[in-house]
């Protein structure tokens, strides 16, 4: 059974990423109290995680739910792309066990599951930890330093926008296939499919975003996880151990404030 802080944190990221909180919309920890009925010290702990996550942006003293603009995407969308290309090629460079380790993953955490469930956004966040070397590698803590929680979630919401699926599967058969032989090109080549395949998704999602079209709770399997960071962290609820991003976002949101 879900506590009620971590009940209370996927409430408001659920009414964030589906819009029920438009972009702009202020949140103090005085409206979580009023709204959730968790103490003071909760709700200031579920304001840092939901900042931390990039679900929030501070504005001064206070917090408003980000807006997600097309650029704001894009620098995500790249900057994974590269630290992940990285990790791929040393990977394919070490071969052996660590080939063996994605494939595992690739079967147990990805191919086993329905794209629309939450269990396959999970074995995904998995298998790219993996990918990046590991909980706690370079890699995985210079990720979560650029890129924010709310950005993995996007990129998986927008699978409805896409034109088919199987992106991820995809690249990663190629992957292997390239990094089992060395052909560092082809690895080269598989990372940078997925991030190419599933960018004209990304951006539909946005766009409709910006309509006040957001996606549907009922076109998703639950949305009931606290997925962990691919660094290891907690993505959390009050954890001390969630680290702050280096890089804050391009822009604000830029929307006036509206009450909670």
């Amino acid at each position: 059974m879900l506590s009620k802080i971590d009940a209370t944190y996927i409430e408001l990221r659920e009414r964030v990423m589906l819009g029920d909180l438009p972009p702009g919309t202020s949140m103090t920890a005085d409206d979580i109290v009023a709204h959730t009925g968790v103490s003071l010290s909760m709700a200031r702990h579920l304001l840092v995680s939901l900042g931390v996550g990039g679900y929030l942006t501070k504005r001064g003293r206070a917090y408003v739910v980000s807006t997600f603009t097309r650029e704001q995407i894009e620098e995500w969308r790249l900057a994974l792309g590269a630290i992940v290309e990285i990790g791929a090629l040393r990977l394919a460079l070490a071969g052996g066990s660590r080939l063996q380790a994605v494939a595992e993953s690739l079967e147990k955490d990805v191919r086993s599951h329905a794209v629309e469930d939450e269990a396959f956004f999970l074995g995904a966040m998995s298998f790219a930890t993996i990918i990046l070397g590991g909980p706690q590698s370079t890699l995985s803590e210079l990720v979560e330093q650029f890129i924010p929680q709310a950005f993995f979630r996007l990129l998986w919401l927008s699978d409805i926008y896409a034109e088919r699926t199987g992106f991820l599967v995809e690249a990663a058969d190629s992957y292997l296939v390239a990094a089992r032989v060395g052909d560092l090109d082809g690895v080269r080549k598989a990372s940078r499919f997925f991030f190419d395949s599933t960018a004209p998704a990304l951006h539909k999602l946005i766009e409709q975003m910006e309509r006040k079209d957001f996606p549907k709770s009922a076109q998703y399997h639950a949305l009931q996880a606290i997925e962990p960071q691919v660094s290891g962290l907690p993505t959390y609820t009050g954890s001390t151990k969630a680290a702050r991003p280096l890089l804050g976002p391009l822009s604000d949101a830029g929307a006036a404030a509206h009450p909670l």
